[in-house]
């Protein structure tokens, strides 16, 4: 007798970032210090719930930006792990109104009552409209369209051109930048193997020159995780001190058009 094939996990939790730059395991260790043995009291609980809804808002906040995300695959994580998202809160919801239940029974609250009057009546209209949300917040997801919506983002080409390391990266920006950018290659093949950590880290060692509308040339690299710009002169011609300054970006393969706007953006602010 045939075995049926084994559920696959979701996209969201098989989903490895390519940089190793380990952003997931940073926003989400707090979370699982809790989750993983589970919660132990009421503070853990409302503490989960909290950052769950500032992840949301902060979400869908982010995804109103243009360069929110690059590509059909991103699209389809995302869309994954916020399906789960709203099948867990639908959840949620429902065995909140059982909480209520326990409180009553423990002789803690008044036990809801629709028929009954006062607290009774009142605590019941709560727990109907928890446990109605929860059901249409878990009856709006159904497991076969949520499949098929991530299978098919998930598997939509992608027909831009993303760099495949940081030295791509910075001949891709440099290209895009034109004459007020100098590539300083670091002498290395775009074929030599760096690991993905190492890339994230410190990059290739190549650099570029950037000169801004005031004839200040900026030294533009990556290190530490983080692209920098370094003023190759301490003042303006005003005679305003200059320092470095960090870039908004933490991807090292960003989509080649975002970055140069960053970038712009960043000189322009510097002066």
């Amino acid at each position: 007798m045939t075995q049926p094939a084994p559920q696959q996990e979701p996209l969201w939790r098989r989903y490895e970032e390519p940089d190793d730059r380990g952003l997931i395991d940073d926003v989400c260790d707090g979370l699982r210090l809790i989750t993983g043995p589970g919660p132990d009291d009421p503070g853990q609980a409302i503490a989960l719930a909290i950052a769950g809804a500032e992840a949301a808002e902060g979400l869908a906040t982010a995804l109103e930006g243009e360069w929110a995300l690059y590509t059909p695959q991103q699209a389809a994580v995302t869309a994954s792990a916020l399906f789960a998202q709203i099948a867990a809160a639908g959840a949620a919801l429902e065995k909140l109104g059982g909480c209520l239940d326990v409180m009553a029974e423990r002789g803690e609250i008044t036990v809801p009552d629709y028929d009954g009057t006062g607290e009774a009546k009142r605590l019941c209209t709560a727990q109907s409209v928890l446990g109605a949300a929860g059901q249409e917040a878990f009856g709006a997801i159904d497991a076969a369209d949520y499949d098929e919506a991530v299978d098919i983002l998930a598997t939509t080409p992608y027909t831009g051109t993303l760099p495949a390391n940081t030295h791509e990266t910075f001949a891709q920006l440099a290209g895009l930048l034109g004459d007020s950018a100098k590539l300083i290659p670091c002498g290395h093949s775009p074929t030599d193997l760096v690991s993905p950590a190492q890339d994230y880290e410190d990059g290739c060692d190549c650099r570029i020159e950037l000169t801004d509308r005031d004839g200040i040339v900026w030294d533009y690299f990556r290190s530490d995780g983080t692209w920098y710009f370094m003023p190759l002169a301490d003042a303006t011609p005003s005679g305003r001190p200059l320092t470095g300054r960090e870039l908004s970006m933490t991807e090292t393969r960003p989509h080649p058009q975002h970055l140069a706007l960053l970038v712009r953006q960043t000189l322009a602010a510097a002066i």
